[in-house]
């Protein structure tokens, strides 16, 4: 196994658990709390939407794993994780730069968003150097 995808499997999991903890379990249990802890803007019907997004999130950052463990065999997992989360990134900076929200939303665009392209990085490292490797078989 190259260093690659070691440090891609740990940065992927790093991020699994930051999803999960981080956001996912709290958007879940205490979305109130999130909303006033982070000024954004919300009403009865965000909380119901926060738990959903919870769950979604949480779903998603599952979905991340195989990829991570093993991006040669699963590398659409893992492209997949890179892609999905420079898209959540995106999506929380069109909030604020195109449609005038919060700027406490930067904060998730711009970790979302710096964190793919390393992660992305990584991964193609990864595949370019297995590629060489198995070039040279």
């Amino acid at each position: 196994m190259n260093k690659f995808v070691k440090w891609f499997n740990t940065v992927t999991f790093i991020g699994v658990l930051i999803n999960i903890f981080g956001m996912a379990l709290p958007f879940i249990f205490t979305p109130q709390w999130y909303l006033d802890f982070l000024n954004l803007p919300g009403g009865g019907g965000s909380v119901t939407w926060m738990r959903h997004d919870g769950l979604l999130l949480f779903f998603i950052s599952i979905l991340y794993i195989p990829g991570g463990r093993d991006p040669i065999r699963y590398s659409w997992n893992a492209k997949f994780a890179v892609l999905v989360r420079m898209a959540i990134g995106s999506y929380w900076l069109w909030l604020v730069f195109i449609e005038g929200q919060t700027r406490s939303f930067l904060i998730f665009g711009i970790f979302d968003c710096v964190y793919a392209i390393f992660n992305g990085i990584l991964l193609w490292l990864t595949l370019k150097n297995t590629e060489t490797v198995e070039q040279l078989a």
